[in-house]
C-alpha cells in the first residue's frame, strides 16, 4: 500500500508538473503573438503616415 501511495504522489507531482509547463508556455506563446499584433499595428500605422 506504501508503494501505491508513494507512486499515486509522483503521478500526481507529474501532472502538476505538466500544467504548470503547459500553462507557461501558453502565457509564452500569448505574449508572441500578442507582441507580433502590436509590431504589425505599428508598421501599418508607419506605412499609412508615409
Amino acid at each position: 500500500v506504501k508503494v501505491d501511495l508513494e507512486v499515486e504522489v509522483e503521478v500526481q507531482f507529474l501532472v502538476v508538473g505538466v500544467v504548470l509547463v503547459v500553462l507557461v508556455l501558453v502565457d509564452v506563446v500569448l505574449v508572441v503573438l500578442l507582441m507580433v499584433v502590436v509590431l504589425v499595428e505599428v508598421q501599418m500605422l508607419v506605412c499609412f503616415h508615409v
